[in-house]
Parts: structure tokens; C-alpha cells; sequence
């Protein structure tokens, strides 16, 4: 979100979800009808004839399920009309005559204006330090081991963290920065308030298009930790809307109207060490929809040039898919298989790389090759796999002439008519692969599933939270959203769109969308809450007991102190798991 946006007051945009009514905001655009507790209507998105656009009322949600859209009442507005959330916020804002000062909040906007100062003195001290302290030689002989030039790593500022993760924290106090502020920067653990987030790694920091400096990524050097780690989310650093060089990047994609979407720093680097100026990468996420929008206001074309194995290929075609949406033209770079641009620059130099970045196809021809490649298409069953891997990449386009045209192309490749082929794809007789529909078509994995039905149940998270705690779930997906559920709860906040915004993950936020907009839990919700925290307690408790009973069995302690310790720990859990069987049978026998 924009400078503006973060100044306003939240308050201000959870008074406005609560007075506006989104059946009557969506009704300005389309003829909705009601069908039991939601409303229908077709889909302004998308062209059809059967009605797949949603608006649930008690949710204040809307989900479209021919295109995948979804939100709240202010996504809408953005879609519908163009608008940036500020925009959206005041045109609302009006309508629900709630008055929006963008200065309303000006302690909160000198607060940002400072983490962005603290972020660029720091990010200074961890440039200086690559250049001159004996400590940074292993940072400096990695990046020049890659073969990235001195004259790009200071175009890019790339830095070093040093190993000492207390010296961050003596530095900025010496420079009278509060433990308070500190705390709040993300520089730091939460947890121990003093140490650094980031220690013995390459530092690159992350600039937003107006070059300030927002986060930091950090490249492992040693053996402790992940190989590659980004600042938490912050007031003034949204993960989903930023894209690694687009700084850097901004004049050569003005010039050329293109860009290229690569996966990370390293890349950007290597197609900046070969003269490529207009790269950029996402930030460890899926490439969003935000971030298309955001290019398209420079380009008209993507090249997407992401590694080629099957995570690199599920990558490309979820990002081809976002830039149909966004109505920008998609081309894909076709590198060695097993290899990225950083491989390449260290073992064929500049030249070499910028050979290779000469090799693109259009987004449909490598999807049907490259499914072509994974089957037998001689079979109906290997047919049918290229269908199902090329379908949503069609339905995502927009141009009606373009579907034709490659419906053809698919037929061509598998050797049957057309009509065929259309006839499928009109149908919907395969099953389309895309990401919001692979998670509600296969099955969700039972922690997901709690938390969905938290979602739709929200009055229902203070009894799970009682229960459960986020290290209980084992779905990172199911824990992020416990995490938002609970900043919420404790904010206070009661409008959806500010409990969206917690969720990181596009495709889960879209996922929750679908699913709670659907009436999946709109019978027996409380039930169906009740009954899977439960079994999930369950769970986890008899784990904890049978690791125990092996430890015990075998002898695995280190003295008889360390055996009662665990004999009464056993115990406990015996009792714990009897209360949940006397809960969950009372619960069966109601």
C-alpha cells in the first residue's frame, strides 16, 4: 500500500466496514439476486451466461468463482474502478459518511518516517561494513565466487550482516534510537529483544519504487538457519507489494516497456552483471496480483524466467495466469535444465548469459510443450493431462479471438479437432488445475480445515485459542492464519478486509475467500470448530505420550531423575486425553 494509505487510522477503515453494506456497493456494478442467505449475480470479471459471482452479506465478502476474484468491499471498489485502497477508502468512506483524513494519524506517520531512516542508516552500516571490515571477507569472496562485479553490488548496496548479533542493537542505541522503536523495526527477534534477525549473512536490501528503503533479504553463509530470509511484515514493509530491483530497475523497464520476473537476488544480480537492467523478483511469495498492477504501469510485457524443474514450472504458470489477469503480455525464458542465470554468468560469463536470455516462448507454447514432454499423449489419459495442465492458463485470458487461437494450438499439439477440444474447455469437463481450486477439490489438510471454519466462525476463535496454540498445527498455512485471527482479536479489529491483510499468502487469502463465502460452514459451524480443535488436541496429546512410552521402553534417559520426570509427565497426559475422550463422546451423543 502507498505512503497515504498506511496514514489511515485503522479505526477509520474497521468504522467504514462496518456501515457500509457491500450487496448494496456491489449492486451499483451488478444486477445481484438473492438465492437463501447470499446473493448471485453475473460475474463482472469475466464474460458468461450462468451466474458465478458471490456476495455473502454476513461475511461482507464477495467471491467470483469463474475468475478466482475475491475480498472484501474495498477490493471490489480497487477492481471495479481502478482505484488504489486510499481511494477506495474515501469513496467509501463517502458513502458511509465517515469522514477520511489522510493526516489524521500523524504520530504514526512520523513513526514511518523514521523505521524508513533507521532502514537506510542501517542499511549504509551493512554496506560498509562488506566494503572494509576484515569480518565481511567470507561475504565479499562468496559474491565474488557468483561473479557479480563491485560496480553492481554498489548499484544494488549489497551488505553484510556480521556474525555478533548484539552489535546491531549497542549500534542503534548509541545513536538514541528507543528500545520501543527497536522492537518494532523487525531488525530484531522478537523474542529476545536485543539480538539481531540478521547474523553472518549477505545483505540486500529492499528499496520501494520511490528508493526507500523498506526490508532487508539476507543470504546465508553459514550452517545456522534459512538459506534465505526477508524482514517480517511492517509498517512500512508489505512483502506482496514490493519486488526486489524494481528501484534499480524502473528507467531500463520504461524504456523498453518490458521487464523480467526472475525468482530472487541472485538472479536479478546475474542478469544486472550481463547488462539486463530491467529485472526484478518477488520477495520469496508467489507473484501477486499487486506486484502485475504495479508493472503494468511500466510495462506491457513480462518475460518470466524461473528455474526449470517442476517447482519452477508451477511458478510459471501461476505467474502467467496473474499476468493474464492484469492484461499484461507473458513470455517465458527457456534455460538449461538444472540451471539458473547465476550459473550460467559463473560458468560462461556475461556473454554467455545474455545468449541464453535469448530463448523465449510465448506463455502457451512452453505450457503445451512442457506437458507434452511429462506424458504419453498417444493415451486418452496423457491427453487429458495436457488439458488439465493448459485449461486454466486459457480460461485466464481475456480475448475471446486468443482463446480460439489456442484452443487450436492445443488440438494441433495432440493431434485431435478442435471442436473437440472446445467442447471440453466450454464444458468444464476436465478439471481445472488452478491454485484456489486444487485446495478445495483435493483434501484439505485437517488443521487448514479447523482454521477455515474459524474464519467463517470468527466468534468462535476466543474458545480455539483457549485450547490450542499456534505451535499445535502443523499446516504452515493453518498457522498463519491463527496468527491473523489472533492480531486481530487483540487490535480489536472487526471488519474482514483488515483481517485479510494479515493473511501474507494470495493464494490462501483467496482460498479462505472461496471457502468462506461458500455454505460449507454455514451449517453446524460451531460443531464442526468444536469437534476438530478437539481432535487436534487429541492428536498432538497422543503423539506427545507415545514418544514418551518409546523413550521409556528403550531406556533413552539419562538418569533416574530424568525417568520420573517423564513417568510423571505421562500421567499428566493420560488424564488430559481422558477429559478430551469424555468431550468428544459427549459431543458424538449429542
Amino acid at each position: 500500500r502507498s505512503e497515504e494509505a498506511l496514514r489511515i487510522a485503522k479505526h477509520v477503515i474497521d468504522e467504514i466496514a462496518r456501515k457500509v453494506n457491500i450487496v448494496d456497493v456491489v449492486g451499483d456494478y451488478v444486477s445481484l439476486k438473492r438465492q437463501g442467505t447470499r446473493y448471485w449475480g453475473l460475474s463482472p470479471f469475466t464474460s458468461e451466461k450462468t451466474p458465478s459471482f458471490s456476495v455473502e452479506p454476513d461475511k461482507q465478502l464477495y467471491y467470483c468463482f469463474s475468475s478466482g476474484k475475491g475480498g472484501s468491499v474495498f477490493q471490489f471498489v480497487m477492481e471495479m474502478e481502478g482505484l488504489t485502497f486510499p481511494e477506495a477508502v474515501r469513496l467509501l468512506g463517502e458513502k458511509a459518511g465517515v469522514q477520511v483524513e489522510s493526516g489524521e494519524q500523524d504520530a504514526d506517520a512520523r513513526k514511518y518516517d523514521a523505521l524508513r531512516e533507521l532502514n537506510t542508516r542501517v542499511a549504509g552500516s551493512f554496506r560498509h561494513i562488506f566494503l572494509h571490515s576484515e569480518g565481511a571477507r567470507e561475504a565479499r569472496q562468496y559474491m565474488q565466487g557468483r561473479a557479480i562485479s563491485p560496480e553492481t553490488l554498489e548499484r544494488y548496496e549489497v551488505g553484510y550482516a556480521p556474525k555478533d548479533r548484539r552489535w546491531l542493537h549497542r549500534f542503534l542505541r548509541g545513536k538514541q534510537y528507543s528500545e520501543q522503536f527497536l522492537a518494532e523495526s523487525g531488525l530484531f527477534s522478537r523474542r529476545h529483544a536485543s539480538v539481531a534477525l540478521f547474523s553472518h549473512r549477505v545483505m540486500f536490501p529492499i528499496f520501494s519504487r520511490r528508493g526507500e528503503v523498506v526490508g532487508f533479504g539476507g543470504r546465508q553463509l553459514g550452517d545456522f538457519g534459512p538459506k534465505y530470509m526477508n524482514s517480517p511484515e511492517s509498517p512500512i514493509f508489505r512483502k506482496r507489494d514490493e519486488l526486489y530491483g524494481l528501484y534499480q530497475a524502473l528507467k531500463s523497464i520504461k524504456d523498453h516497456e518490458e521487464v523480467y520476473l526472475c525468482e530472487g537476488y541472485m538472479d536479478v544480480l546475474a542478469l544486472a552483471e550481463a547488462g539486463v537492467a530491467n529485472a526484478v523478483a518477488p520477495l520469496g511469495t508467489s507473484f501477486t496480483e499487486g506486484q502485475a498492477r504495479m508493472l503494468r504501469r511500466y510495462a506491457s510485457r513480462v518475460i518470466l524466467l524461473f528455474d526449470a524443474d517442476s517447482a519452477g514450472l508451477n511458478a510459471t504458470r501461476r505467474a502467467a495466469q496473474t499476468l493474464e489477469t492484469a492484461g499484461l503480455e507473458g513470455q517465458v525464458c527457456i534455460l538449461p535444465e538444472g540451471t539458473d542465470p547465476g550459473d550460467i554468468l559463473e560458468s560462461g560469463g556475461p556473454e554467455q548469459l545474455q545468449k541464453k536470455l535469448t530463448y523465449t516462448k510465448n506463455v502457451l507454447d512452453y505450457l503445451v510443450d512442457s506437458a507434452v514432454r511429462s506424458t504419453n499423449i498417444d493415451t486418452p489419459s496423457g491427453k487429458e493431462f495436457v488439458l488439465q495442465e493448459v485449461f486454466p492458463y486459457i480460461k485466464s485470458i481475456g480475448s475471446a479471438v486468443r482463446q480460439e487461437a489456442s484452443l487450436q494450438l492445443v488440438a494441433d499439439a495432440l493431434g485431435v479437432e478442435r471442436q473437440t477440444v472446445e467442447r471440453d474447455f466450454r464444458a468444464g469437463r476436465t478439471r481445472v488445475s488452478t491454485p484456489q481450486n486444487r485446495a478445495s477439490e483435493q483434501h484439505t489438510p485437517f488443521d487448514l480445515y479447523l482454521m477455515l471454519a474459524t474464519m467463517a466462525n470468527r466468534g468462535l476463535f476466543s474458545f480455539v485459542r483457549t485450547l490450542l496454540s499456534v505451535e499445535d498445527l502443523r499446516d504452515e498455512r493453518a498457522r498463519e492464519v491463527f496468527i491473523a485471527l489472533e492480531e486481530s482479536l487483540r487490535a480489536g479489529e472487526e471488519s474482514t478486509e483488515l483481517l485479510l491483510e494479515r493473511i501474507e499468502n494470495e493464494e490462501l487469502r483467496r482460498l479462505i475467500v472461496e471457502r468462506v463465502t461458500s455454505e460449507e460452514f454455514a451449517l453446524n459451524g460451531e460443531a464442526i470448530v468444536r469437534d476438530t480443535a478437539y481432535r487436534i488436541k487429541q492428536r498432538n496429546l497422543q503423539e506427545r505420550r507415545k514418544s514418551i512410552e518409546i523413550r521409556l521402553r528403550r531406556g533413552e534417559t539419562a538418569d533416574d531423575e530424568e525417568e520420573i520426570e517423564l513417568l510423571h509427565e505421562q500421567q499428566y497426559l493420560d488424564a488430559e486425553l481422558r477429559k478430551l475422550r469424555v468431550l468428544i463422546d459427549d459431543r458424538i451423543a449429542k
